[in-house]
């Protein structure tokens, strides 16, 4: 299974783009991520390769993440985890981007320290073990009433 699962890492960060690198790098059934810097780069990958998963920032330059979450989901080009310190539980942006179509949200600033727990939510939500949140759920994940869980 040596590099079965195909990420793209999309933030305009390239400090993110880099933790997020070696998080998932240390994992050989992970294939090196590949990366975009903004929404189009990311849109011109997504044309070229296919991708088990898209681990999405929100606030970038230009076209933000939400508006390309709705562009990946349209096109059913890949599923799509939002990753911004902009999702963590209870925001308005992470019941938006959960009722648009991402299939989970993790906090960024966990990233490193939660490393084991978003590579785990990774494979769930590759092998099909992770369905993403039912619509009662987002709505208490929203509020603050369901631990997150990988």
């Amino acid at each position: 299974m040596l590099g079965a699962i195909r990420t793209l890492i999309v933030d305009d960060s390239s400090t993110l783009r880099a933790m997020l690198d070696v998080v998932i790098s240390n994992h050989r059934d992970f294939r090196p991520p590949e990366h975009a810097a903004d929404a189009l780069q990311a849109i011109e990958i997504l044309d070229e390769r296919l991708f088990d998963l898209v681990l999405l920032d929100i606030y970038m330059p230009g076209m933000d993440g939400l508006q390309l979450l709705d562009h990946i989901v349209s096109h059913e080009l890949a599923r799509v985890m939002i990753v911004s310190a902009s999702s963590v539980r209870g925001s308005e942006i992470r019941m938006d981007a959960l009722k648009r179509g991402a299939i989970a949200c993790f906090d960024k600033a966990n990233c490193v320290r939660e490393a084991d727990r978003l590579v785990g939510l990774v494979r769930k939500i590759v092998a099909g073990d992770y369905q993403g949140a039912s619509c009662s759920e987002s709505m208490d994940m929203a509020m603050g009433r369901v631990a997150e869980k990988a």
